[in-house]
């Protein structure tokens, strides 16, 4: 059947999301991203065209939809990663379609301000499985939303209200009180589904708990509900002082363009999205059982305060349902939490790639998140670096990660040429690989290997440890002299088997496992599951 199609997506949603340093305000930024669809778009459409003339059901039982008839003037194509398809009968008027649009963005200024959205009208052909009749598919729809991201620029906030009190977190004008101080409206807005007026529980710690419970049995869900709950607040991960330092993790699926790539028709590219979407809340509900099931361990490495009889988990999703995912934690958890998603994502035959930033709770968010995506990218760099050795398509995940302290240059390599250079090499040694294919605990940059260094740094006196900190910065006589006294003091460094090379000399071929290692030994949970 012939259709007329609008394909929205939205664009900047990380920045969008992640630009406060304000907790509540990134959860309810992204609750309002994966809900804008459903809960702007659609009634957007019900208005313009009428009540009953919307399909917004057959859409989620794709075997059994018949793509070639049309009950309804409209119907809905599919709905995730960021993006839209609606489909139009075609006496369906084309100013219809742009009314559409209209009506849409109209909304978006009252229910999302600040949020970008892209649309693309065209034409699309399917079979009554949901094949693409002809080669082009929605290629053509695509090239419409880039050349519109490169030549339209809306205004997505309503300007100039007269006031002039700025917004701490957007720079928009002030012109909304919300939890005892002025903000934008595109603050505020992010806000209300976190605190939403004359109501019980917020919808995002609902909209939260809905989503896990999918994947819980039913005694799981009795054990959960009422018992533990998800943090709205940095200051809340389970943090202690003095190391008062949370991470930003954020987790991408390896070559996912290519996974897709195989879907012949839009049945099979609903599947495999909602499939993906399925296996990455999986993922997560098994971390949150695990936290549960080893609760008591938590406890006594971090603080996990109780509020009204809640036990407050040290980990909070603010993006989670795609092919990636980003949350933040304590510091602490960061790489075993980490390391638990990727392998539980490979046993669904989905590989991926983790950045993780740790930082001081009051470091700028936004640029903390920038570097996780960073070091998610120089992780994937080693997965593709190693395809190539492979000469094919292989699976494999890894994971890279940085400290933040104080201001720092603005991206990674200046990051590393800066902090993590010594006479002899790059300081740093990572990424490292975490699934257990290949070489695994042999492999000198497998996970396992850096936690054994962990370990075992943290049999040598604090003094020493702090010692060889500073001289794997140094020349190679620095180095023997500090090799020679740990001989005379009967102490020795970590014996990690993958590590023999560096054991003697500390570097090998100009780079060296052991400062990774150190800055890891406060950042490592204490005792093992």
């Amino acid at each position: 059947m012939q259709y007329k199609a609008i394909l929205f997506d939205t664009r900047s949603i990380q920045k969008y999301i992640f630009s406060s340093n304000q907790l509540k305000t990134n959860i309810g930024a992204s609750y309002l991203v994966e809900a804008v669809f459903e809960e702007i778009l659609l009634p957007a459409v019900r208005e313009i065209l009428g009540a009953d003339t919307l399909d917004d059901m057959s859409w989620k039982r794709p075997e059994d939809t018949d793509w070639s008839s049309m009950t309804a003037a409209a119907r809905v194509g599919y709905i995730g990663g960021g993006k839209a398809l609606l489909l139009f009968a075609e006496h369906v008027d084309d100013d219809i379609l742009t009314a559409v649009i209209a009506a849409f963005t109209k909304k978006l200024l009252i229910h999302a301000p600040g949020l970008h959205t892209g649309a693309a009208i065209g034409t699309l052909e399917l079979a009554a499985d949901g094949r693409y009749i002809g080669a082009e598919r929605l290629n053509p729809l695509f090239d419409r939303l880039k050349e519109g991201q490169n030549t339209v620029f809306p205004a997505v906030n309503v300007p100039y209200t007269g006031l002039t009190l700025a917004c701490s977190e957007t720079g928009e004008t002030a012109n909304a009180w919300v939890g005892g101080r002025f903000c934008s409206w595109e603050v505020a807005a992010k806000l209300h589904p976190t605190f939403p007026s004359g109501s019980g529980e917020a919808d995002v710690q609902q909209a939260l708990m809905d989503k896990l419970m999918t994947a819980f049995t039913p005694e799981e869900q009795e054990q959960f509900i009422g018992r533990y709950d998800f943090p709205v607040e940095f200051a809340r991960l389970g943090q202690k002082t003095p190391k008062n330092d949370i991470a930003v993790v954020h987790i991408d699926g390896n070559n996912m363009g290519r996974k897709f790539q195989g879907c012949e028709t839009l049945t099979a590219y609903i599947r495999r999205s909602r499939g993906i979407r399925h296996d990455t809340l999986a993922a997560f509900a098994a971390l949150v059982k695990h936290i549960v099931e080893h609760i008591d361990r938590y406890k006594d490495s971090l603080d996990l305060r109780d509020e009204h009889g809640l036990c407050t988990l040290p980990v909070r999703p603010i993006v989670l349902g795609g092919d990636d995912m980003t949350f933040v934690c304590a510091g602490k958890a960061a790489v075993e939490f980490s390391a638990f998603l990727m392998q539980h994502l490979m046993e669904k035959n989905i590989a991926s790639c983790a950045g993780i930033t740790i930082m001081n709770t009051s470091y700028p968010f936004f640029r903390a998140y920038e570097m996780a995506e960073e070091l998610c990218g120089a992780a994937k760099n080693e997965m593709r670096a190693l395809e190539r050795t492979a000469g094919h398509e292989v699976d494999s995940c890894w994971l890279d990660f940085a400290i933040l302290h104080g201001e720092q240059p603005p991206t990674l390599e200046q990051f590393r040429a800066r902090e993590y250079r010594g006479a002899r090499g790059d300081l740093h040694f990572g990424p490292y690989r975490v699934d257990t294919d290949g070489a695994g605990a042999t492999d000198e940059r497998h996970i396992t290997a850096l936690l054994a260094g962990v370990r075992g740094l943290r049999g040598l006196p604090r003094n020493k440890v702090k010692e060889l900190r500073r001289v794997l910065a140094y020349g190679k006589h620095e180095q023997q002299q500090f090799m020679t006294q740990l001989g005379h003091l009967n102490l020795q460094l970590p014996d990690v088997p993958a590590w023999h090379a560096y054991a003697e000399n500390l570097w090998e071929q100009e780079r060296t496992p052991y400062m990774d290692a150190i800055e890891l030994m406060d950042y490592v949970m204490d005792g093992e599951v």
